[in-house]
């Protein structure tokens, strides 16, 4: 990756991005109803803390992989302004779905549109298979936060909701409108961050998708304890990317 302007040298221990152009460090095949995942990872320059590192676990790595562990690399080298200190990131990818709906859902729908949800198999495999490897890796598990946008950012809602075994949650632009039962199931608890673009309930959008509430779902879930951005001038394919900086924030605050 070339920057067109890049920064002053920086000869800190935490001065380099993480290398994401690694193969797969975790492959896991399909077993028991649960898809098979892939898991990149990306890990700082530096000693390792005596704990492990924190470590940001991203659905649908495919998608924001690289981008999420190059944006922490870049505000870990001004890590006193940008609020943002050492992680791991990892990119969770599933192969082989032919419904990635159902991949993520926990309920069928409010059309039955997935008949045969297969959310919980996969949060089994997060938990029992996932989150031991990273830690085998040198993340700490104590430490981990789970990240989802849209249908995979309901999947960290219901996670939640089940008790998982992530100490913080970052939920994008959820698709709670699938099951807004998910809401009333929060933990009233500070451990969940909750991002939405402002464009994605704004007068002009089509009546169904205005039904959807995807603002007002997420103040829902303000009211609830979770800490809520509500992100300008986005819309439901940007927020992803606009909410990185706080997601980073939040999985990995500065502590000087």
């Amino acid at each position: 990756m070339t920057l067109t302007s890049p920064a002053p040298a920086d000869t800190s221990p935490n001065a380099m991005a993480p290398d994401t152009a690694q193969p797969y460090a975790i492959r896991l095949p399909a077993v028991d109803g649960a898809p098979a995942v892939d898991v990149r990872v990306a890990t700082p320059q530096g000693e390792r803390p005596a704990g492990g590192w924190p470590v940001l676990v991203l659905l649908e790595g495919e998608a924001f992989f690289d981008t999420a562990a190059q944006v922490s690399g870049r505000l870990l080298r001004r890590s006193a302004k940008t609020r943002v200190d050492a992680m791991m990131t990892a990119g969770v990818s599933l192969s082989g779905v032919a419904d990635r709906v159902a991949a993520y859902a926990f309920t069928p729908g409010p059309q039955g549109q997935a008949p045969e949800p297969r959310g919980a198999a996969l949060l089994a495999r997060l938990s029992s298979e996932v989150l031991p490897q990273l830690a085998a890796l040198g993340a700490d598990p104590a430490q981990a936060v789970l990240m989802g946008h849209s249908m995979s950012g309901l999947f960290v809602l219901e996670a939640r909701a089940a008790g998982a075994p992530f100490a913080r949650y970052a939920a994008i632009s959820p698709s709670i409108w699938w099951n807004p039962a998910v809401v009333a199931a929060q933990p009233e608890s500070a451990n969940l961050l909750v991002a939405v673009g402002a464009r994605e309930e704004m007068e002009g959008l089509p009546p169904a998708h205005l039904a959807r509430r995807m603002v007002s779902n997420a103040r829902d879930l303000e009211a609830r304890g979770a800490s809520l951005r509500v992100l300008e001038d986005e819309d439901h394919g940007s927020t992803p990317y606009a909410a990185l900086p706080a997601v980073l924030r939040f999985a990995a605050p500065y502590r000087g």
